[in-house]
């Protein structure tokens, strides 16, 4: 397809025209990238015709990316041709003011005039093949008709060879009112020719990945050549935004490396590495273009993580009523459908990518290294026999089994289940393989549940609290045996919950204490992301009084550093969790302001509590009424 389009060009630049040709395609999909490496090479050799010394083309390309005005363009242009032009041996002055660029764009050879040359073989516009790129995303001060004009006049009385290349659904948008197709009526003078660009995605990512890693990264070429499918699969899904996939690609390089070195050097590994960097890919990859697109930003961070987080069965449904499906879809939603149709698989969420991807950490292995072991839950360096056995059972790699494996294999998991020796989130899954393809093992549906309740109070001494399990335990209504299903989850989601309530008396009597003690170190422990203390309403678990004399003992950098706090934590859309907490600020501001009018509180500290109380009732005006 590129070939055509360069013959077609070619044939463009034997013509006499008075016109301009189009490149129309969508962002991103490589058509800069074809300007640059495939185009331009060969016009740089082309003969201009009737030249008397076989002279070739001046190709060169300009971007509107935020051009402003046409002054814009033409400095473009010059800035362009200046490195070429010296090259040749045309004599510029330095420091061009902006008269002169004018000038130039209207009267090239008045130029070299000036500047002293006496070459008469780039003083003619049809020697210059000028390529003007993202028209479609210059600023809007500058009207599209600006640019036609101006196009218009290179083409018309200066016999230019315009290349335009832009989005043309967006041009449209531009200018077109409901009822007039202005931009018809625009292009029509000026555009002779439009042609649509389509990238070969196949063959970009070949090219792409040959230049910039076979010789230097040769392992990394060789994994990208074995999951080209995967890789250039998803990009294709998004309209074959190449942009995507070279972000892709370079951030991937730093992970695949360094998590390639650091699976050498651990035994344990040995045997799944495969499968290790398989989960890696399949999680970097859509997150990197959603990131890239900037879809996924952090107003649905949150989000992800709960598609990630667990196996999936969809928990909206469970806890919500039969007319979710008629609400409309979250992002996590539209994200599921598009990169995890099949909502019986393992999804896994590696916090380090994520953080790495969106821009909020750098890629720290010691943290990969931390969820790897978390996720295979290894024991005495090596995978549990019952780890093993949920990944022989996973989707859809259990259907090659033969039926007698596949009724040993359940036998020998639920053995696991008697003994309590799983995860809490964990449960519920194997259920659904005991259970599935229309319980295919013929198991007594009763029965089976009240040996997994039974497995799972067992084990109720060993089970860590499971933060957001509600969103790990996920039903979907029109999963099999789905009454029998949501019993497991609902037991669970209980066990978990009580193991939470057990645990909460001594975080928070812990935190009074750091609270108490040092003010500095409490700060820092509830500052972090995603720590439990950013949900609970724990200041309404404390004596008030008791808070206050902690407060009033604070010295003045503590006092402006809580009112930062109180800033952060109840910010704009307030989490409904932590409702609670107004009266507390309301008595708290009452207090405050107290202390403020007392005659022997200093003038400092007056400024501080001013400064904490401004905070406190900007927190209160947040809440809802």
């Amino acid at each position: 397809m590129n070939e055509e389009i360069t013959n077609r060009i070619e044939q463009y630049l034997e013509l006499d025209t008075n016109y301009a040709i189009i490149i129309n395609g969508d962002y991103g999909i490589g058509k800069t990238h074809y300007i640059k490496n495939q185009l331009f090479p060969k016009i740089a050799k082309l003969k201009i015709p009737n030249s008397e010394k076989d002279e070739t083309y001046i190709p060169i390309l300009i971007s509107l990316f935020g051009a402003k005005s046409i002054e814009d363009i033409q400095n473009q242009i010059f800035i362009e041709l200046y490195p070429i032009l010296k090259k040749r041996g045309v004599k510029i002055v330095a420091g061009l003011g902006n008269a002169v660029l004018k000038h130039f764009g209207s009267n090239l050879k008045d130029l070299f005039s000036e500047t002293g040359t006496s070459s008469e073989s780039l003083t003619d516009y049809r020697k210059i093949l000028i390529c003007i790129d993202d028209i479609d995303r210059k600023s809007t001060e500058l009207d599209l008709k600006e640019v036609f004009g101006f196009v218009n006049n290179l083409v018309e009385n200066l016999n230019a060879k315009i290349l335009l290349i832009a989005n043309e659904d967006e041009l449209r948008k531009e200018i077109n009112t409901e009822d007039i197709d202005n931009y018809s009526l625009l292009r029509e003078k000026v555009i002779g020719i439009s042609v649509s660009f389509n990238s070969n995605v196949s063959l970009t990512f070949d090219r792409i990945i040959e230049t910039k890693y076979k010789t230097e990264n040769s392992s990394y070429f060789d994994y990208l050549t074995e999951h080209k499918k995967n890789i250039v699969h998803r990009i294709s899904q998004n309209k074959d935004n190449l942009r995507n996939l070279l972000f892709f690609l370079e951030h991937f390089k730093i992970v695949f490396n360094e998590t390639t070195k650091y699976l050498s050097t651990e035994n344990k590994f040995d045997t799944i590495k495969k499968d290790v960097l398989e989960e890696i890919i399949n999680f970097t990859l859509p997150i990197s273009i959603e990131y890239k697109l900037g879809k996924l930003n952090t107003t649905n961070f949150s989000q992800i993580k709960e598609v990630y987080q667990g196996f999936s069965f969809n928990l909206s449904r469970l806890i919500g009523d039969s007319n979710q499906a008629e609400e409309p879809k979250t992002y996590a939603d539209l994200f599921k459908e598009k990169y995890s149709p099949d909502n019986n698989g393992q999804r896994i969420y590696f916090d380090s990518i994520f953080n790495y991807i969106t821009g909020k950490t750098s890629f720290k292995i010691e943290q990969l290294s931390n969820e790897l072991n978390l996720l295979y839950k290894f024991e005495d360096n090596t995978i549990p026999e019952r780890e093993k056995l949920i990944s022989k059972l996973n989707y859809w790699d259990c259907v090659d089994l033969k039926h007698s494996e596949y009724r040993s294999f359940t036998s020998s998991l639920l053995k696991y289940v008697d003994k309590g020796e799983f995860s809490l989130e964990q449960y519920p899954t194997i259920f659904h393989y005991a259970t599935r393809f229309n319980n295919i093992l013929n198991y007594n549906i009763e029965n089976l549940k009240k040996r997994f309740i039974k497995g799972i109070l067992k084990g109720k001494d060993n089970y860590q609290y499971v933060r957001s399990i509600h969103f790990r335990l996920s039903v979907d209504r029109t999963s099999e045996f789905y009454d029998d299903l949501t019993e497991i989850v609902e037991y669970c989601v209980e066990i978990n919950k009580g193991i939470k309530e057990g645990q909460e008396l001594k975080e928070l009597t812990d935190i009074f204490n750091l609270f108490s003690s040092d003010f500095n170190a409490y700060l820092e422990k509830v500052e972090e992301m995603n720590n439990e203390f950013m949900f609970t309403p724990y200041f309404t678990k404390y004596d008030f009084n008791k808070i206050w004399r902690v407060i009033k003992k604070l010295d003045n950098t503590q006092v402006v550093n809580f009112g930062f706090y109180f800033e952060g934590r109840y910010r704009t859309n307030i989490y409904e969790g932590i409702y609670p907490e107004k009266q507390f600020l309301e008595d708290l501001s009452t207090k405050i302001e107290s202390l403020i009018l007392n005659k022997t509180t200093n003038k400092l500290k007056k400024v501080t509590l001013e400064f904490f109380n401004k905070k406190i009732k900007q927190s209160i005006g947040n809440f809802p009424e």
